[in-house]
């Protein structure tokens, strides 16, 4: 047991990190979502730079969960 205890310890760090909190967002103005994966149907429409942020960013942001990933 404190095998899987420090193991868990040892790898929490690490899977901290990975970028598991990392979302798409269109960068025009009138763009209000914020998507999980980069291939969500609700980027098709973006006419502008697709970027990589964090969550806490577009969230600061004011964007809202995609529909589609509901």
């Amino acid at each position: 047991m404190k095998k899987i205890l420090l193991l868990l310890l040892l790898l929490l760090p690490i899977i901290s990190f990975t970028g598991a909190n990392d979302v798409y967002i269109c960068k025009s103005k009138g763009a209000k979502k914020y998507h999980l994966i980069k291939d969500c149907r609700g980027l098709s429409n973006c006419k502008t730079e697709i970027s990589k942020v964090t969550l806490k960013e577009a969230q600061g942001q004011g964007k809202d969960l995609c529909g589609f990933e509901k």
